[in-house]
């Protein structure tokens, strides 16, 4: 957990973290603090708050931040606060984050943002540079990474499609541990060297496998996707 009682606060917040659950349900509470009733906030009742969720990979274009920037003109029908939520705020283009970043300087009074991401590395420096940015706290790995992840991502076409299908005899818990293991050395890839295209799209494709076999997509399907990128 990682609130620091922001509700006197209108700076907006990005929540980094790999957890998607996590990161939603602590924007929710950060949003119940700003409005001040936390009931409704965590069933997604209230209706000050909106939550703009795209499905993964998917690009968020200008248009979705233009329409809140009209209903962020409203005032609020319930509570002390208006709360946006942009979840996977990485996906927004180019176009989109620069129409955020003209609400993140002047917000609309009582208007609150909170942006979740797996890397803020992946929004624009001027995006970040008006929010503050908390990690959440993640559990200490029991073991080293699967050592074929490192040799995945370095690999060229060929060994990295050999590598993937290597891993089609994976039980699915095995399978989501891998990808786990893939995004995060990606956001240290990320971390250390800057955000390259090359990186930022293969987490978002990544990123959106993990639904897929929730979903139950076969690891052998998953492997199919991981050997063609």
């Amino acid at each position: 957990m990682l609130r620091n009682s922001p509700n006197s606060s209108a700076v907006p917040v990005i929540l980094e973290g790999r957890d998607e659950s996590a990161l939603r349900r602590e924007a929710l509470l950060l949003a119940s603090e700003w409005i001040g009733e936390r009931r409704k906030v965590l069933a997604g009742l209230h209706v000050d708050v909106s939550v703009l969720e795209s499905e993964p990979g998917a690009v968020i274009k200008v248009e979705a931040i233009r329409a809140i920037r009209k209903d962020s003109l409203l005032r609020p029908f319930d509570g002390g606060a208006k709360v946006y939520i942009i979840a996977r705020a990485h996906q927004m283009n180019g176009s989109a984050q620069n129409a955020l970043l003209r609400l993140l300087e002047e917000p609309p009074e009582p208007v609150r943002f909170v942006l979740t991401v797996e890397n803020a590395g992946l929004l624009l420096p001027t995006v970040r540079s008006r929010c503050v940015v908390r990690r959440l706290t993640e559990p200490a790995a029991d073991k080293d990474p699967d050592p074929s992840v490192s040799a995945f991502i370095d690999a060229g076409p060929w060994e990295r499609a050999a590598i993937a299908l290597s891993w089609e005899r994976s039980s699915r818990d095995a399978m989501k541990e891998l990808l786990h293991s893939i995004l995060v050395c990606l956001r240290d890839r990320c971390e250390a060297g800057g955000a390259s295209p090359d990186y930022i799209r293969a987490i978002g494709a990544v990123s959106g496998l993990l639904p897929a076999l929730e979903q139950n997509a076969s690891v052998g399907s998953i492997c199919g996707v991981l050997a063609a990128m």
